[in-house]
């Protein structure tokens, strides 16, 4: 291709050829080019090339950098500790998280029972936490309460028992024990004695010396062969008495100590009032017969002093124009502590001798055998 010289091509308007109109194009240019100027220059220092926010040490900086390069920094404060979200709980995790809950419910119902049954309300709070720690199962929980003092004091016959080379019982069986002693004596004692047995601390001694309710019964028996055997008269006074009935008797048998200090003393007065019966005649209230027993009287002692009433019956027996006597007096009058009574007795002798041996009308045959005449101060041949 060969070369075109376009310097009088006429391309321009007015058939100006190329050559032509760069000459004309610089024919007013200055001899000396011109900078050219930025007409944003000044504003161009506010316009943000970046804007970011950094952390240092624990605060939030905002970062501003400008097209010039200038950076502006500002402590927009310390760094928020964000919450985070709790992951949503599938279908599966929450039926899980009920059924846990719910066996920790149902561990707690049943050892509330179990406290309950074994006088250890106290220890609700113990268990509790040991649930809320994971322990649901009973026998764990309980061997975890073993070293609570209120455990301890609760199964106190366990220590008498390792003491003694005996096996220390589980609850279940200590508290079965218990039962058996205790449906023992309310059947062979009856609801007013078994009130005196019924606590923890009588069915205590039984455990340490590891008494069955097999030997409990045999003892019980045994207590039922002494009121067999026992003076007749004596029961009957206690009957009489206080309505004191044998079943009560058999638990005083079983155990005099146990006994009711009230029942100890009723016996007592029992005896003395039995005495009084048999060798004078005499039938005693129960406040007479305890005030004997009161100012230090055995029941063989009064048996004495009775048997001296006895002797002297007539003159305890009112005749007519003689002061009346209760039989408090004459109690009185014989153990020498109603001076006034005592006296009484006294004159009536004195005044029956002195009748007798005037021949006046105190003296009465008594037609036991012939000759023989009372004189109401005694016997005479």
């Amino acid at each position: 291709m060969s070369n075109v010289d376009l310097t009088n091509l006429e391309i321009f308007p007015g058939g100006q050829t190329f050559g032509q109109a760069a000459d004309t194009m610089g024919a007013d240019a200055p001899e000396t080019a011109q900078p050219i100027t930025d007409p944003y220059a000044g504003k161009r220092r506010y316009y943000i090339a970046s804007n970011k926010v950094v952390v240092e040490n624990g605060r939030r900086i905002q970062v501003v950098t400008d097209y010039d390069g200038n950076e502006t920094r500002t402590d927009l404060g310390p760094v928020e500790q964000q919450e985070e979200e709790e992951p949503t709980e599938t279908d599966a995790e929450r039926a899980a998280r009920e059924a846990a809950e719910l066996r920790r419910v149902d561990a707690f119902a049943q050892l509330q029972v179990l406290l309950n049954r074994y006088g250890l309300g106290k220890l609700e709070a113990n268990v509790r936490d040991l649930i809320a720690r994971g322990i649901t199962d009973g026998e764990a929980i309980l061997f975890q309460l073993r070293d609570t003092e209120d455990f301890r004091t609760r199964f106190k016959a366990n220590a008498a028992r390792a003491k003694a080379g005996l096996p220390e019982l589980d609850p279940a069986t200590y508290i079965g024990l218990e039962e058996q002693y205790r449906e023992t004596l309310r059947r062979n004692l009856g609801p007013e004695m078994f009130d005196v047995y019924d606590d923890p601390e009588d069915f205590r001694k039984l455990i340490e010396g590891d008494v069955s309710p097999a030997e409990l019964q045999e003892r019980v028996n045994e207590g039922y062969r002494l009121v067999a055997d026992a003076d007749p008269e004596v029961k009957r006074q206690m009957q009489t008495l206080y309505n004191v009935n044998e079943q009560q008797l058999v638990g005083y048998f079983l155990n005099p100590a146990k006994a009711t200090p009230v029942l100890t003393r009723q016996a007592q007065a029992a005896k003395v009032a039995a005495r009084a019966r048999e060798q004078a005649g005499f039938q005693l209230g129960a406040t007479t017969a305890e005030d004997l027993i009161a100012r230090g009287y055995t029941p063989s002692q009064a048996q004495q002093v009775f048997q001296e009433v006895g002797q002297l019956a007539g003159l305890y027996s009112e005749m007519t124009g003689e002061q009346m006597l209760s039989q408090e007096q004459k109690v009185g009058a014989a153990f020498g502590f109603d001076v006034q009574a005592q006296q009484e007795i006294e004159r009536r002798a004195r005044q029956r001798v002195a009748e007798f041996q005037g021949g006046g009308g105190f003296a009465r045959t008594t037609g036991a055998t012939s000759g023989t005449v009372e004189t109401g101060a005694g016997t005479a041949q």
